[in-house]
Formats: structure tokens, C-alpha cells, sequence
């Protein structure tokens, strides 16, 4: 099994010589005469200049963002003393400070010489280059803040995003406490967020001052999740509750410590927390009346349209444009709704359309868990034992199989009104923190039986688990696992849903396979409707309509859908296009190669490298291919 660590090994070299330059090498001279002169220290190479470049890169994005660290798991070391009790910045000067460093990135990235560097550190500059140029474009529009990398949604807060969603889920999930240290970190960084929210209105004021502002649904949904976190008393708010509970892991805490830090957190929500989601929700009713209903960027006007073409490109669409990527969509939906068709003919249901009859299927007889604790206790066991049967072949079709397990866990119930259907997010570097897989169980009607497997296979194995479990155990510089690319790591995950009925784990299970393949249609769906929304000015309501008729899914899973793609445009998109370039990649490598295509190297290929924009990996397997053919 084979692990790239090469940059990696010589970022560690460029900042301790001693240990790996050409200095460390050496036996130290004991009593040396004075006038010999300490030999100077070799010059970084190339590799080593680019590593100490990515190094100083994270320090900074760390000085401005701790949250960051947390996220990744790494300590004092690399992201300052303090960090862990601080939260970053999230107003006017924080976005000015992004912009000026995002421009200082590139321009100390572009003065390295691409052609000086190893075939492994080539890519980590391609990628690097692609995300700091991405945000340089992103960086131009004056409205829904900054980006020190690659691109941002055009809303800092919305129903699925914002601080009042994400710092809660930071501290909640990532926030290490496991010290009398951590335990004061965490009250401190609950202080902070009365100046947190109040930078952050301050952005969404300025951008309402140009005219920018979310649309009323979002505005609704984000007042709604701020309503449903602030409903229970102070002391039994998460942030207070489960600070209690994590104190026990604390060796040596008194029982007195334990009282007095768990009724300071309790001030802190009622001090600090609660009141600043008040302001924040007081700006959003103040929004309200210039949002409207339209739901595509569209309506932003020219750089609405500017906008769109940008997330589009960023996303992976390349040289497609919205219309094609519109006509793209509606090709899909219809290949893949013929294949359903066959399936549901061969199983007896020849009447009504596709979506009715998958739909008709779901609502039979024992294929819906009870909408109870219990039922949903079944469906995450049910899920775990597909995460087992999976892992007992990925061998076969895998060279490299991530060490850090998976688990999955229900989206807390405050968060599952304003969430999608499922999201994956990944161990820290450490190791200490595993991968964990959400699912959304507000209704377990929206997963009928013959559903559950694909999204398993799509979130945890061998999808988003395999893609970042195994890029954070690569060895690349930090950065690069800060860095998202959702037609790379989005694409993987539909694909791994194919490759998993490759595997065979669909061979006596045609009701799964029909779910697999409605999963897929629902990703050839939303090139439809995101392409619709934001670029044909389609309604909301049309959007929805048009979702459901294709899919059979419930009106109120797909209205969460469609609000979700009106407020991230693009992104959706990033599904279908980056699963039918890693396809388009495969076809080719086993033409080329002929018998000497091997599954398990190629899936090597694309994941021990990290993710990365979808024209360097095209590049980098068309390297690979050369390689394998001596060329």
C-alpha cells in the first residue's frame, strides 16, 4: 500500500535542517578550532521553498482564523499560543485583511519556478495556484465577505450557513476538552461571540446597502434555527449542557471546579451567546422587507449573472456554459430514468412515471423505519452494518485503505430543519477525532429502506471517508488539506456510489440499485434546477415542482433542497460534473492501458494526492498514464 509523503517529509525539512538537511547529517565537531568556519546550510530546493511557502501560508490563514485550526486538529505549534480560546474575524477589516493576503499568496506563489519542482510538488502548485487565482476572482464582487482561497457563497448567512450555525457545531463536535485548559478556552471563545455576530452584522448590513441580501426563504430559515438554539434556558442550551457533560473527561477536576466552570458557561450563554443571536436576528427582520421571493442570483443583477458564471466555472463546469451544463442536466435525467424504467418494469411496475413508481415503491409495506427514537436507533445500526460490509471488500478495489474508522451519528435536532439529508465530516489530523457521518432524522420517511445504502456509500465508504480520511494521512502540506473542492471531493462520493455496485453489493438487492441509480438522477436533477434557478430565472415553486417530478421524493426534503442550492449557487452542480470527469479519466486509463489497468492503482491515483480542481487531475492521470505506458 502506498502513501505519498515526499512534501510532506521536505516541509519538515525546510524548518528543521538540523533533523533532515545536510547539516543533520553530519557528526558535530567537539573543540573545533575557532578559526574553522561553520559550513553554511545547503539552499532549499525547490520542493522545500514551495513547503515553506504553503507552511507560512497556513500560519497566516491561522492568525486570522483559529476556528481553522480546530477544525484540523492542530495545536499551538503551527496556529499560535492562545488560538484555542480565540475566534477569528468576521467584519469589514477581517474581509479587507483576506483580500490584501489572498493577493500576497499569489503573488509569492507565482514567483516560484513550476518547472524547478518534483512531479508530486508540480501538483500541490497547480492546486495552490488554481485556489489563491479562484479567490483573487471570487475576491472582486463587494458583497458576502472574502475568500483567502478559491471561492464563497454570495450570503454570509442563510439556513445552512453563518456563525450562528457554525460555531455552535465547532464547539460542540471540535472543540477539544480534555484539560482545565481546554475547559477555559471554550468560555472564552463563548465570550467571544458577542463580537462575532456583531461584525458579522455588520457585513450583511453592507451588503444590504448595495442591495444584497438573501432571499425571504433563507432570511426565514436562518431566524428559525436561531429561534430553535435559543428556545431552552441558558442551562440547558447545548453549548451549556454538553460543556457539563465534557467536563468529566477532566482528570482531577473537583467536583467544586466542575460547578463553578459549568455555571460560568451558563452565564456565558445567558451574557453572551443568547444576546448576540438577538442582535443577529433583529438585523435579519430588518432585511426582510427588500429579500423578496425570487431565489437565483439572477436577481442581483449583472453581478448576479457575473457571479453565477464564476461559481459555475469554480465548481467544475470549465468551458461549459449555463446553458449547456442546462442541456447536459435534462440528458442525464432522461438516461438515467430509462435504466430506473427497465428496473421497475422487470420488477412488475409498468404504470405512472419513473418518480411515481420508486415513490409507490418507498410507501410499500415495512420499506419505511418508524418515525420514533427507536426507528431511528434502527436506521444508524442498520447503517453502521453497511459500513462493515463494504470495508470486508474495499481490499479488491482499493490500494490504500484509510486507518481512521467511521462513525455515523444523528444531525443534532436543533440543526435538522435548516440541514440537508446528510453531510461527512473529517477526523482531524491528529487522529484523536474520527470521521463522522450525519444523518438527517427529523422524518425518517425521507429514507425509505431501499435508499439508506447509496447514502452510506456516498458519506462514509468508500465516498467522502475514503477521499479525506486518505488525503489527511498523505503527507501534503497543511494547506492542502484546508482546501475544498467540491467537484473533486463531490464527485468522488457519486462515483464511489457506482463503484460500489461494481463491487457487487447491489447483485441481489435490484430495489438498492434502483436507489442508487435515483440518486444519481437526483444529482442530473440539480444541474437542471441550479442552471435554473440561478441562470433561466426559474421560481422557487418551479424548481420544486420540477425536482419532485423527477425524483419522487418528498415535497418538503426536496424545498430543502431547492433553498439550499438558491443560496450556494453553483455547488450543486459539482456532483454530477466532477463524478462524469473522474469516469471520463477512467474510460481513457483503461483504453490506453488495455491489461494493464489496475482498478486499485487508479483509485490510488486519484486519492493519495488530495483533492484538487478538476484540470489538474485531469493533467495529473494523463501523467499517470504516460508514466505507465513509458512514455
Amino acid at each position: 500500500m502506498r502513501v505519498h509523503r515526499k512534501l510532506g517529509l521536505s516541509l519538515l525539512c525546510a524548518f528543521s535542517l538540523a533533523a533532515c538537511g545536510e547539516r543533520g547529517a553530519e557528526t558535530p565537531a567537539v573543540n573545533a578550532p575557532s578559526e574553522i568556519a561553520e559550513p553554511e546550510a545547503a539552499p532549499l530546493s525547490a520542493d522545500e521553498r514551495l513547503a515553506a511557502m504553503a507552511e507560512r501560508h497556513v500560519r497566516k490563514i491561522f492568525e486570522g482564523s483559529p476556528e481553522s485550526a480546530t477544525l484540523l486538529g492542530v495545536g499551538a505549534d503551527l496556529a499560535g499560543d492562545g488560538f484555542a480560546a480565540r475566534l477569528g474575524g468576521y467584519g469589514f477589516e477581517a474581509n479587507e485583511r483576506i483580500r490584501a493576503m489572498n493577493e500576497a499568496f499569489l503573488q509569492e506563489l507565482r514567483g516560484l519556478d513550476r518547472r524547478a519542482l518534483s512531479d508530486e510538488a508540480a501538483v500541490t502548485y497547480d492546486v495552490l495556484r488554481n485556489a489563491y487565482e479562484t479567490g483573487a476572482r471570487r475576491n472582486q464582487f463587494p458583497f458576502g465577505g472574502a475568500a483567502p482561497f478559491a471561492s464563497a457563497g454570495p450570503y454570509p448567512v442563510t439556513q445552512l450557513s453563518g456563525p450562528h450555525i457554525f460555531l455552535p457545531r465547532l464547539m460542540l463536535t471540535q472543540h477539544k476538552i480534555e484539560t482545565r485548559e481546554d475547559a477555559e478556552n471554550y468560555l472564552s471563545r463563548l465570550l467571544e461571540f458577542g463580537r462575532v455576530f456583531d461584525e458579522t452584522v455588520e457585513t450583511i448590513s453592507g451588503d444590504a446597502a448595495l442591495l444584497v441580501t438573501p432571499p425571504a426563504f433563507a432570511i426565514n430559515g436562518a431566524l428559525n434555527a436561531i429561534a430553535g438554539f435559543t428556545a431552552p434556558a441558558p442551562a440547558e442550551n447545548p453549548l451549556a449542557s454538553s460543556f457539563m457533560t465534557r467536563l468529566d473527561a477532566i482528570d482531577g477536576l473537583s467536583p467544586e471546579d466542575r460547578d463553578a466552570l459549568s455555571a460560568r458557561a451558563v452565564q456565558a450563554v445567558e451574557n453572551s451567546v443568547y444576546p448576540a443571536y438577538a442582535r443577529l436576528a433583529a438585523a435579519l427582520e430588518n432585511l426582510k422587507p427588500q429579500a423578496g421571493p425570487d431565489a437565483g442570483i439572477w436577481r442581483l443583477g449583472p453581478d448576479g449573472s457575473a457571479f453565477y458564471a464564476h461559481a459555475l466555472t469554480s465548481y467544475g463546469a470549465g468551458r461549459l456554459t449555463p446553458d449547456e451544463v442546462h442541456e447536459l442536466g435534462l440528458s442525464e435525467v432522461e438516461r438515467i430514468s430509462s435504466e430506473m424504467d427497465a428496473i421497475l418494469t422487470r420488477s412488475g411496475l409498468s404504470e405512472g412515471s419513473v418518480a411515481e413508481r420508486f415513490a409507490a415503491i418507498g410507501a410499500r409495506e415495512g420499506m419505511r423505519y418508524p418515525n420514533t427514537d427507536p426507528g431511528r436507533e434502527e436506521i444508524l445500526s442498520d447503517l453502521n452494518g453497511q459500513v462493515d460490509q463494504i470495508m470486508a471488500r474495499a481490499g479488491d478495489w482499493f490500494g490504500t485503505l484509510p486507518e481512521q474508522p467511521v462513525e455515523v451519528r444523528r444531525i443534532p435536532v436543533y440543526e435538522q430543519d435548516s440541514s440537508s439529508g446528510g453531510y461527512y465530516s473529517s477526523p482531524s489530523l491528529d487522529g484523536s477525532r474520527p470521521g463522522i457521518f450525519w444523518i438527517n432524522l427529523k422524518d425518517t420517511a425521507d429514507w425509505p429502506k431501499h435508499t439508506l445504502k447509496t447514502l452510506t456509500y456516498h458519506e462514509a465508504v468508500p465516498g467522502h471517508h475514503f477521499q479525506r480520511s486518505l488525503e489527511r494521512a498523505a503527507g501534503l502540506p497543511l494547506i492542502r488539506n484546508m482546501l475544498g473542492y467540491s467537484e473533486f471531493s463531490e464527485g468522488w462520493a457519486l462515483y464511489a456510489e457506482q463503484v460500489a455496485a461494481e463491487m457487487g453489493l447491489y447483485a441481489d438487492d435490484p430495489l438498492g440499485d434502483l436507489g442508487r441509480l435515483q440518486s444519481e438522477l437526483f444529482r442530473a436533477a440539480r444541474l437542471v434546477v441550479d442552471t435554473g434557478l440561478h441562470h433561466k430565472q426559474w421560481t422557487r415553486e418551479e424548481a420544486i415542482d420540477y425536482m419532485q417530478g423527477v425524483t419522487g421524493d418528498t415535497r418538503a426534503s426536496v424545498t430543502r433542497e431547492i433553498e439550499r442550492y438558491a443560496v450556494w449557487p453553483g455547488q450543486a452542480c459539482s456532483y454530477k460534473l466532477g463524478m462524469l470527469k473522474i469516469n471520463e479519466l477512467r474510460n481513457k486509463a483503461e483504453e490506453t492501458l488495455g491489461p494493464d489497468f489496475d482498478i486499485r492503482e487508479f483509485h490510488d491515483e486519484i486519492l493519495l494526492t488530495g483533492a484538487m480542481p478538476l484540470p489538474v487531475l485531469e493533467r495529473k492521470i494523463n501523467d499517470w498514464i504516460k508514466e505507465k505506458q513509458g512514455v
